[in-house]
């Protein structure tokens, strides 16, 4: 090992403990490192601009906004009638409605702590004044709200094809699909047992008028996927044309269809998208410039000749290992722009590929967002229902169990992810 290599792995894992925040640690790190190797300093500002600038980027802020306008602008309430009307009769319906709310607006959100929080505020009130369990109540708000950033658009899956490389951004949000549905079907069957074994309430069977009112008048919110998914995927426009059109669909739909939204929280809104987009930019940047350092030394090379000699699937469980340890103690857009760059070339060396590795490394990452004991959408979602995070990490297991046996099926199976970019000529 290298001094300049020696010196950057210990200036991270000093920092890490120390608290610095991910972003700055790469950006020191790097920069320790360039200073030791004896390169230019300008290295450091030319690695972290070329990472930067990707034009599918772009998208990051539009859909973050369109998530802000489309929480303003009354269009949750809309979402969470409509599956309540369908799926009401069943026990634990309202914890339904949490997940399918959280399936369908979480897809715009795109977000997991965003969606367990700003989703939270509404439906952990909704289940505790049915008379559910708040430990239980937080537990499905922290599990549902894994969907937003699995269901495309996805700001990680962007995040990480940019990172890689080789990784169509339409194709890895094709495959996601599948395993976005199963999981969210597999919570609302844990739901559903748990609460007929409680005997948690149900809101009774709704007519069929009910049913086509609640469907018409949340036609509005589910047409924005529609238009968003189905302009991509058809070629209509790209990535972040997508992300435009989603912002001026939602904002016809905020400011003069439901009129919830006015002028002066534009602002307001603007800062919260901002301020997204410049921490995943920043992460991008200073992760190129990581990912720069770590190639110039070559651990690849000395990463990928051991590898190779190992089955596929024996590198996708210590994958999935890895990246649940990882989820549960980093921020899943730090680790993206640290560990795909390094996961997903020793993947493609294996002949796995690339929108199987990409899917299976970023559902990973999510999961690990509502992993016990640290997951961070249990920290969101705890203080929301008034109980303590233990309470909580154990209501979450039995979802957490579906979820990962998802993950697992995916994993071993990869028709079940490819099935879909395949039909659509992506694989």
């Amino acid at each position: 090992m290298s001094l300049s290599l020696a010196a950057m792995i210990l200036c991270f894992i000093v920092l890490m403990v120390v608290g610095l925040p991910i972003a700055y640690n790469l950006i020191v790190t790097t920069t320790v490192y360039i200073l030791v190797a004896g390169f230019d300093p300008i290295q450091m500002v030319i690695k972290m601009y070329g990472g930067m600038n990707s034009f599918s980027f772009l998208a990051v802020p539009f859909f973050v906004l369109t998530g802000q306008l489309m929480l303003r602008g009354g269009l949750l309430e809309s979402l969470i009638k409509l599956v309540n009307v369908w799926f009401g009769r069943f026990k634990g319906a309202i914890a339904i409605v949490t997940i399918g709310a959280s399936l369908l607006m979480g897809s715009i959100v795109g977000l997991a702590v965003a969606s367990a929080a700003s989703l939270g505020v509404f439906l952990i009130p909704m289940m505790k004044k049915e008379g559910y369990a708040p430990p239980f109540a937080a537990a499905v708000m922290s599990s549902a709200s894994l969907l937003g950033p699995i269901m495309p658009p996805s700001v990680l899956m962007i995040l990480y094809c940019t990172a890689v490389g080789k990784t169509s951004i339409s194709g890895l949000f094709m495959a996601a699909v599948t395993p976005a549905i199963l999981i969210a079907l597999l919570q609302c069957l844990v739901a559903h047992r748990i609460s007929a074994k409680r005997d948690y309430p149900s809101y009774g069977k709704a007519s069929w008028s009910e049913k086509l009112s609640a469907t018409i008048h949340a036609i509005p919110a589910l047409f924005l996927p529609v238009i968003i998914l189905g302009g991509i995927f058809s070629g209509i426009f790209s990535i972040t044309e997508a992300s435009g059109v989603a912002v001026v669909y939602s904002a016809i739909l905020a400011f003069f269809v439901n009129r919830s939204v006015k002028l002066k929280d534009i602002p307001e809104m603007v800062i919260e998208a901002a301020s997204t987009s410049g921490l995943v930019l920043i992460l991008a940047g200073a992760g190129t410039a990581m990912a720069w350092g770590i190639a110039n030394e070559r651990v690849m090379d000395m990463l990928i000749t051991p590898m190779s000699a190992l089955p596929p699937w024996v590198f996708l469980l210590i994958v999935n290992v890895l990246m649940l340890i990882c989820g549960m103690f980093m921020d899943d857009y730090a680790s993206t722009v640290i560990l795909a760059p390094i996961i997903a070339p020793i993947a493609w060396a294996l002949g796995i590929h690339p929108l199987h590795i990409g899917a299976v490394f970023c559902i990973n990452l999510v999961i690990g967002l509502a992993t016990p004991p640290f997951g961070v959408t249990l920290f969101v979602t705890s203080p929301v229902a008034g109980v303590r995070l233990e309470e909580t990490a154990k209501e979450a297991i039995p979802f957490l169990i579906a979820t990962i046996g998802v993950l697992l099926l995916i994993t071993f199976v990869p028709q079940a992810v490819m099935w879909l970019p395949t039909l659509m000529g992506y694989a």
